[in-house]
C-alpha cells in the first residue's frame, strides 16, 4: 500500500510538474478577476433564460 501511495505521489509531482513548466497552472490576476467561466470557457456563469 505504501508503494502504491509512493509511486502515485511520484506520477502527480512529474505530471503536474510538467504541466506547470509547460503551460502554468494559475489564472492571470485579470482571469482571476472575471473568473475561470468567462476566461477560459467563454460563457456566463448566470443563464439568460
Amino acid at each position: 500500500t505504501a508503494l502504491g501511495v509512493l509511486v502515485a505521489f511520484a506520477g502527480g509531482l512529474l505530471v503536474y510538474g510538467v504541466i506547470k513548466r509547460v503551460h502554468g497552472l494559475r489564472l492571470s490576476q485579470e482571469e482571476e478577476y472575471y473568473g475561470a467561466d468567462l476566461s477560459i470557457h467563454k460563457i456566463g456563469a448566470i443563464s439568460q433564460d
